[in-house]
């Protein structure tokens, strides 16, 4: 009991910190790191909101959240899992944004994919504080989940807490984390994406500003390898039946050094860089082993070759892809569009950006329930989720 006193008293403390610090509106990439410079803007127009052949629906449920941001289907277990990434900020415009003090309840949240209702959440309050550094200045901050990936194998969820830069590892039936679900690594700064290979147990955790990606054991929550020399790496996946990694960066510096870096994961040796736009999140189709690469601030996504390891086609979107979300068996792929509001459909077998699915509100990610085609999108910064049904006659 003490201890959680404490641990309010010193949140509480943070809270007014960082609220005057923010006193004044600051530029910031938030969920796209950077604002782009004038000449990177998407390529092409947006998919149309009606095209003959396709159909929709949509609907608005609740997400157990204060703030959605990652989310991650485990079909298998018909789960959806939202880390809640509510801060202290909120977005005013794509490159601006606010204070918004108040106390923090960092979870994650499981819902039935099935009932699409909320089962349970997953506290991680209950998590020890850790140090965020704002503007030269430290002070204590919960464990904030962003990232999200799955260990299907052992029904556990692993997050990047990108504030305090830690990681935790925690069990799906849990309600509360624990201590002993913290991953022990090396020094993270600004941990950004994760996947996992639920077969060899090992997440993939992208350390942002130390140019390296964390190799850390799922089941011991240690961390076993560290993978360098990849600059400014930002997301990551997997294919686990090439024992291949694909990491996607970001050169915020300069916008000159842009690729998707591939991993041996036998070896954790980088043997390939495969030039990308600027800002691409490479997604893995595992059904054909196609790598669909997402540039953020120009809205192509560059189809990559698992054999040849060479760019093979170029989709234009005419959006902001945040990130790729595949369904495997239907031949779709879904975008969503954080600053049009809307959600762009990808025909993968045509390869070509079929469908506008107008949303309302920004769109931060989207996960597909292989079993049910069902797309599940976080609302940024908001309490809920969208959920999109889309028919190919």
């Amino acid at each position: 009991m003490t201890v959680r006193i404490r641990q309010k008293r010193s949140l509480r403390a943070a809270v007014l910190m960082v609220a005057a610090l923010v006193a004044l509106p600051v530029t910031t990439g938030a969920p796209a790191l950077a604002a782009p410079p004038k000449d990177l803007v998407p390529v092409g127009q947006p998919a149309p909101t009606k095209a003959e052949g396709w159909s929709y629906r949509t609907s608005v449920i609740p997400a157990g959240v204060n703030g959605g941001a990652e989310l991650a289907v485990d079909s298998g277990r018909g789960e959806v899992v939202v880390t809640d990434a509510d801060f202290l900020v909120k977005d005013r415009s794509q490159t601006e944004v606010v204070p918004d003090p108040h106390i923090l309840t960092p979870k994650l949240s499981v819902l039935n994919a099935k009932t699409k209702k909320v089962a349970h959440t997953i506290d991680f309050t209950t998590l020890p504080l850790d140090e965020m550094n704002f503007k030269g200045a430290r002070f204590p901050m919960l464990q904030i989940p962003f990232g999200l990936a799955l260990d299907t194998e052992l029904g556990r969820a692993v997050t990047t807490n990108t504030h305090p830069n830690g990681v935790t590892i925690v069990d799906l039936d849990k309600r509360a984390a624990s201590a002993s679900d913290m991953a022990t690594t090396g020094k993270l700064d600004h941990p950004m994406g994760v996947t996992v290979d639920s077969r060899t147990h090992r997440a993939y955790v992208a350390s942002t500003n130390d140019d390296s990606v964390s190799v850390i054991d799922t089941r011991s929550r240690r961390e076993v390898a560290r993978i360098r020399g990849i600059y400014l790496p930002t997301m990551v996946d997997v294919d686990p039946a090439r024992n291949r990694l694909y990491v996607g960066n970001a050169d915020t510096k300069n916008y000159k050094n842009n690729f998707v870096a591939v991993v041996d994961t036998t070896t954790n040796r980088v043997i390939k860089k495969i030039a990308a736009p600027y800002n691409s999140r490479p997604t893995v189709d595992t059904s054909t082993g196609l790598v669909y690469a997402g540039s953020y601030n120009t809205g192509l996504i560059s189809v990559i070759d698992p054999d040849s390891l060479t760019v093979i086609d170029t989709i234009e979107t005419g959006t902001t892809p945040v990130k790729v979300a595949i369904d495997a068996a239907r031949g779709l792929a879904y975008t969503p569009d954080l600053h049009r509001k809307s959600i762009t459909v990808i025909d993968l077998r045509a390869r070509k950006a079929v469908l506008t699915v107008p949303t309302g509100i920004a769109i931060h990610s989207v996960a597909v329930d292989q079993k049910s085609g069902t797309v599940f999108a976080t609302q940024n910064q908001t309490p809920k989720l969208t959920v999109l049904n889309v028919t190919r006659s």
